[in-house]
Order: C-alpha cells, then structure tokens, then sequence
C-alpha cells in the first residue's frame, strides 16, 4: 500500500498562493505576461482600496452632517449623527494606520496640513498640484509587502523578467519571491544573477506546483506553422535606365527600317553622358554633449545643488566657478566651506577670491553658528557683485537646530539673498546632501527661485528615491530609477545629472579634477589646478620642471606609508651626514601647499 505524502502547504499560504495569477503560467515561461498581470493586479486593488475609503468618508461624513442639522425634526437624529461621527472618525484613524496621512476630507490625498499651506499660494498651489504623484498615493493604499512589490513592477520589471527567464521551471515563484525580499532589504536594488544562480542551486523544485498544467500551458503556446507560403518579391527595374533603352531601341529600328527584338545586351550610345552616382551612407550623429558648465556661467543665478557625498558636486561646482571667473572677471566668489577637507582645497584655490574653511563636525553649535554669521557679515561688506557659495548646507542647518532661536536667523538669512539679492547684484548658492530643505526655508514658492542641479549616481538609487519624494524635481521629470542608471551609463564618469535650468536629464560630462584626488579611486591624480585667479588662500607656485627633485620628494611622500615625517626620513630618506631637521624643514615647506598635506597633520603636531 503506497504511503500517502502529506501536503507542503497550509491554509494560510493556500490563501497567499491564490491571492497571485495563475503561477502555473510563470512556471510555464510566461514571465513578462505574469508579472505585468500582477502589476495591474495591485494598482486595481490599490484603487478600490482608495474608493471604498473615500467613501466610507463621505457617507458618515454627510450622515453626521445631516444627523446634526436635523436634529430638531426627529429624536433619532442626534443619534445617528453620533454613530456617523464615530463611523467618520474611524476611516481617518483607519486611512491614518495604513498610508501615514492624516487626511480628513473625502477625495483629497496628501498630507492635510500640506494642502492647506498650499491653497493660500498661488505659486505653491500651482507647484502642490503638479507635482502630485497619482501612483505613489495609491501605493499608500496596500499593505506594506504589496507596496514594495508594486515598486518593484512598476520600475523594474524588466530586471525581473531577465531574471526570472534564466530559472528553470518549478524554481520561478520561489525565485520571485527571493528576488522581492532583497528589493526590501537593499532598499531598491537586486542581488547579482550569480547569488541568484547560487542560491538556487540548493533550492528543490515546488511540489505545489501543477505541472501537467505547466506542460499544457508549454504546448499551447508554442509557435504553430500554419503553411503560409512566404511572401516573394521582385525589383523593379529603373525607371531611368529604361527610358534611355527605349530611346536606343527607337533608334535602330528607324536606322534598319523594322523592329528588332529585344538585344541580349544594352546598346549605350558612345555620346550619351556618364552617369555620376552620389553614394550616401547612413551613418549614426554622435550625441551632443550639453554644455552644463557653459550654460551656468553664461548667466550667474540662484542654485541649489543635491548630491549625496561622492555624487561629483565639488568637481562640478570648481569647474562651474572656474568658467564664471572667466566670464564675469568682476565678480567676486565668496565660498563657505564648513567641511574643511584638505584634499578639496584644490576645487577652488585660484577660482575663488575668499575662502572660509572650518571643521564644524568638530565645534559646538554655538561655535560654529558664531563662524557662519561671521563669514555672513564679512560676505555683506564686499561691494559690486558677489556671489556666496554656502557648502554642506544640511550640517549647517543641524548646528542652527542644536542652537536655541538660531535657525529663524539662517532662514531669513536664504530667504532674503534669494528673494532680493539679485537686484543688487547678490547671488546665492546652496550645496546639500538630503534633497528636504523646508529646515532651511526653502520650500514652496521659494524653491521656484532656485535652480536645481541633481547629482545621482547609480550605486545611491534609494537617495534617488528620496529625491522624487520632494518636490525637487518636476513631476514631468520624475523618471524611474533605472532611467536614471541608462543615462548614468552614458556618461563617461558614470553619473546621471538633473538641470533646473534647461529641465532635463543628461550624462554628466567629463570635467577637470581640480583637487588632484579622485574619490571613486581614493587616489591622487595628475591634474594641475588653474593659476589665472588670485585668492585669499592662494600662494605663489613655482614653474613646473620636468622629474625635479621636488617631485621626485612629493612622489615618495605620496606613496609612503610612515605615519609622521620623522619615520619617513628615518626609514626611507637614510641620508647619511645631513641633519634630519634640515630635512624636515624642508619636507614641511614642501608640503605646505600639497594635497597630500593630510597625511601627516596628525603625527606631526607636537612640532606645529
């Protein structure tokens, strides 16, 4: 007697299983299918979640309504007015629970407070209005493991469809699944096809599955042949050619007096001209690069720059600033750099005309807010045009914070440079990493005067996430995270950048490293910075010279990995007969004006 073998599943995941399409079809090869059915599968539910709640709203909501109007008339109605009250209440608590929102009125999405801020603005009514996300509210509306999944689809389900086509059949669910619980996990990105090649090597097939189903569904939708003959074709003969025999054929029959049959060969007349063919070929229009640097340099304005750190705005920002210099020789930059990282010195040293450095990581709030307004106050007393560059905004805004009653200073501060600068010839830009400013007064109608630069690469997409989330970036430019990783793929340093100015996504172009360091690297790189503007902290620089013993000392300074300078001229300088001070003086000139001067400030100290 054969021994019956128990079922693998149970009644909760009998349920789960048959919440999704059929998945005999997805083990059947019908990725793309599958998936997209799924995906309109969550946006219906999604929206009768959404109807059904801005209904039970309204019903109680006019219920009570009525109920507290007419309850003169009859007895009952105070009552009922009570029980739709309570009803009302419970679908905002509800609506509150699952989507965050505290929104009481029927068939007004977003966050209450929010949209009545927004109604007493024209500017920020329009810009509340546009930027408007219809998918991302009725995201709100499932549950939490459906709202990532739905993101999943809807931005990659292209990736999972590849993904998906190389798993061999009784494997694909499973592999779903798998695939959409690293989506949580690594916030928006997917594992590698060999972690999940891998992984499914130890994985058995589902024993749910049907498979006589499975291989119905296989030979149904195997391409048939249905003995359709295929098409034949003939070229047609050229219409100049014939006209040209037809005139020779003429020809001879008048001259022999009778027509001859068709010649086995063209006859061509000896003075009839030679035909000169133009050949074209298609070729492909190399893309042309938009000239960012160019365009932001023609016409000094107000910017706001977003970036996470490593996104490429200290290069592009130099190189920015470099090309205003050159246009606008008038103007003078005033930089505010509260992160005072050595290695960046070179971004601006000879394109800036004040620089104010300071590690404000390590200060107190009360410390560092005093620097800033002093650099405010040095920054007002400069006459003609001027432009204030306020770096690592979002740190400077958390010191503000920590200071009781300050950050309404820095508010009034950027709202006044921005709004009223630009008559005087003030102009303000401000460098952040979190794309949410309302902390630093920017927000609504403000942001309007402020052209966005995005900076996205592709290894920070859940920053990307974040940055669609605002109103940053228009709704009409809002794109998917994998576009964003396509245009970054174009790119020759591997970044996609957004441009206010022009409202458009493109490559970032290839820019001059200024700093000498690159930081996808972490190494120094060749790059000589420009010496065509004075600045406060530049210092007067030697004519380069091929291998001179200066470099041959910077070079062996670079690649060492003593810890103070004093073991380096111990262990690899062994200069016999000179006196190690002699050197280090020396050493200590030398690096005065080098990026590599970090290295050494540590161990070095106790001798400044």
């Amino acid at each position: 007697m054969q021994q019956e073998i128990p079922m693998l599943g149970t009644k909760e995941t009998a349920l789960l299983r048959d919440d999704y399409p059929s998945i005999e079809y997805l083990e059947a090869g019908n990725t793309a299918s599958w998936l997209q059915e799924r995906q309109d599968q969550l946006l219906v539910r999604a929206k009768d979640e959404r109807n059904g709640m801005n209904l039970a709203k309204f019903i109680t909501l006019a219920t009570a309504a009525t109920g507290a109007v007419c309850y003169a008339t009859s007895p009952l109605a105070p009552i009922g007015a009570v029980v739709a009250g309570v009803g009302y209440l419970w679908s905002i608590v509800q609506d509150l629970n699952d989507t965050h929102q505290f929104a009481p009125i029927p068939f007004i999405r977003g966050d209450f407070f929010s949209f009545l801020s927004a109604m007493g603005d024209s500017v920020a009514r329009a810009e509340y209005f546009a930027n408007k996300n219809e998918l991302a509210d009725l995201m709100l509306h499932l549950e939490p493991m459906s709202k990532y999944e739905f993101a999943m689809l809807k931005q990659s389900s292209h990736v999972v469809c590849e993904y998906l086509s190389a798993v061999e059949p009784g494997k694909r669910f499973y592999a779903y699944r798998w695939l959409l619980d690293w989506f949580i996990q690594l916030r928006g990105q997917f594992p590698t096809r060999e972690q999940l090649s891998g992984h499914l090597a130890q994985v058995t097939i589902d024993p749910r599955v049907n498979y006589q189903q499975v291989t119905v569904i296989q030979e149904a939708i195997q391409p048939q042949n249905l003995g359709i003959p295929q098409a034949r074709f003939a070229q047609l003969p050229n219409h100049a050619v014939g006209a040209r025999f037809e005139e020779e054929r003429g020809h001879n029959a008048k001259s022999f007096g009778e027509i001859s049959p068709m010649p086995t060969a063209p006859m061509q007349s000896a003075s009839s001209p030679s035909v000169n063919t133009e050949i074209s070929t298609y070729t492909t229009k190399p893309q042309v690069q938009y000239d960012l640097i160019g365009h932001i340099a023609k016409k000094v304005t107000n910017m706001l720059w977003v970036g996470v750190p490593g996104s490429g705005k200290g290069i592009t920002i130099s190189n920015a600033i470099d090309a205003i210099k050159r246009l606008h020789p008038g103007i003078h930059i005033f930089y505010i750099d509260p992160k005072g990282d050595e290695k960046e010195i070179g971004y601006f040293k000879g394109r800036v005309d004040t620089f104010k450095r300071a590690k404000i990581l390590e200060m107190s709030p009360v410390e560092a807010v005093k620097w800033v307004k002093e650099c405010f106050t040095e920054f007002q007393n400069i006459s003609g045009s001027k432009l204030i560059i306020l770096d690592e905004g979002t740190a400077v805004c958390s010191k503000f914070k920590n200071t009781k009653g300050e950050i309404g200073w820095l508010k009034d501060k950027i709202i006044s440079y921005c709004s009223c600068g630009d008559s005087s010839g003030w102009h303000f830009w401000i460098v952040v990493q979190n794309p949410h400013t309302d902390d630093l007064g920017i927000s609504g109608g403000l942001r309007s005067q402020l052209t966005s630069v995005a900076l996205v690469h592709p290894d920070n997409v859940p920053a990307y996430n974040a940055m669609i989330a605002t109103q940053l970036i228009p709704s009409d430019r809002k794109i998917t995270s994998t576009q964003v990783m396509e245009i970054a793929e174009r790119s020759p340093v591997g970044r996609a950048v957004y441009y206010g100015g022009i409202n458009q996504w493109f490559p970032m172009p290839l820019l001059k490293n200024f700093s000498g360091y690159d930081r996808d690297t972490k190494k120094f790189v060749n790059s000589a910075p420009s010496d065509q503007h004075s600045s406060h902290v530049e210092t007067n620089s030697s004519i380069d010279t091929p291998k001179t013993q200066a470099q041959q000392m910077l070079a062996l300074l670079e690649k060492t990995t003593a810890n103070s300078i004093d073991e380096f001229i111990q262990n690899e300088l062994k200069l016999d007969g000179v006196p190690p001070d002699l050197i280090r003086l020396g050493i200590e000139r030398l690096l005065q004006d080098s990026p590599i001067k970090y290295k050494f400030d540590g161990g070095n100290s106790n001798h400044n």
